[in-house]
């Protein structure tokens, strides 16, 4: 198994990691009362989730299949 992730490795890293990022935002709000408390926000966690994963999935890059060119 090679040590390098390969791109769409990092992008679910980043996707990971901004999803988290993002949740821990709005507990910090929550708890400074800038925003009404979570058990009220709860269905925001999966409606963000979801945008997320739709968004990843315009962006996500598609290569084009060789297998019908021989190579020399």
């Amino acid at each position: 198994m090679s040590d390098f992730k390969t791109d769409e490795d990092r992008r679910g890293m980043r996707v990971g990691g901004m999803i988290t990022l993002g949740i821990g935002i709005l507990f910090l709000l929550s708890n400074l009362h800038i925003l009404p408390s979570i058990a009220k926000m709860w269905p925001m966690f999966p409606i963000i989730v979801g945008i997320s994963l739709i968004i990843g999935s315009f962006f996500k890059n598609k290569k084009p299949d060789n297998s019908d060119h021989p190579t020399n």
